[in-house]
């Protein structure tokens, strides 16, 4: 109430951090400060309200302004005015029919050292395409064709002999090391099945519970593709203490990892054990589209950085 610009900004942001793993990541070809003058943001909100009304006749209002949110990475937030509607609400026990404009909502994150940029906007690669010219013409000055950026991709074909890296149990103190659960897809495509061992299987590894259960139709050895896997480790039991600390690692054929998650020394050490299986490259870092939504980590050309 009594900093309703700060509320709606902070509001913004959210929006983006919960929603960012939607994002559409594309490579501008262009590293320069955007123009935040109410000259360039009106001739953006013009060109963004044209292409409303031409696709569905509505946008005749619209909203726009720029966030710094870390040094060089900049938030634009765009909301335009869709087509009137009567909305039924209560006031107290009084129900009452009210006109009003919904909210079309976007939001562009752009990075000035790399030149990328990930848009968050409904209805498909014309609407993200549209929001990233605009953004381009008016804010950066340049006409763009912006190229998608397609995530990297990880071999997770070593999980199927289990976590087998010796260091985690003989030096880093772990007492035990499970693969807790494996995505897999059949080499067609057409039939996904997800196993996950249970609290019975006193730590056993998914991929020995599977080769038990189907002895002569085992998929870990008939081309299907691990798509992501939870692999757990376990600490002993603290004195006095029954359960064991259990650190788990969440990775994603398509590069997601949970490893922001933990401290750096922790960090580094899960990535050594990724890197012994062959998963990542030493010294290779995760990307913008890697992280989870509100995490600002973004690595060197051609995806953010700090």
């Amino acid at each position: 109430m009594n900093y309703p610009a700060l509320f709606d900004l902070a509001g913004d942001v959210d929006f983006f951090e919960r929603h960012g793993s939607q994002a559409q990541q594309n490579e501008l070809g262009v590293k320069r400060k955007p123009d935040t003058s109410e000259a360039a943001l009106l001739g953006m909100r013009q060109a963004i309200s044209a292409f409303y009304q031409r696709e569905l006749q509505c946008g005749d209002g619209s909203v726009a302004y720029v966030l710094e949110r870390s040094p060089d990475v900049y938030l634009l937030t765009v909301h335009v005015k869709d087509l009137a509607m009567l909305r039924l609400e209560f006031e107290g026990s009084n129900l009452t029919r009210r006109v009003g404009n919904p909210n079309i909502h976007m939001v562009l994150e752009y990075s000035a050292k790399t030149g990328v940029a990930r848009s968050l906007v409904k209805g498909g690669v014309k609407y993200h395409t549209m929001l990233l010219e605009a953004f381009s013409e008016h804010l950066l000055g340049v006409k763009v064709e912006a190229h998608r950026i397609k995530p990297p991709t990880l071999d997770l074909s070593a999980l199927r002999l289990g976590f087998d890296v010796p260091q985690a149990l003989t030096t880093d103190g772990f007492m035990a090391v499970q693969v807790k659960t494996l995505s897999l897809l059949s080499p067609h495509g057409d039939l996904k099945i997800e196993c996950t061992a249970t609290a019975s299987s006193d730590q056993q590894c998914v991929t020995e519970l599977i080769a038990e259960a189907f002895p002569s139709e085992n998929p870990l050895k008939r081309n299907w593709q691990i798509n992501s896997a939870h692999i757990n480790l376990y600490y002993p039991p603290q004195p006095g203490k029954m359960r064991s600390k259990v650190i788990t690692i969440e990775i994603t054929r398509k590069g997601r990892l949970n490893l922001h998650k933990f401290d750096a020394k922790m960090q580094a050490q899960l990535e050594g054990y990724l890197v012994t299986l062959g998963i990542l490259d030493a010294g290779q870092t995760l990307s913008a589209n890697e992280q989870q939504p509100g995490e600002d980590a973004f690595q060197s050309e051609p995806a953010f950085q700090e």
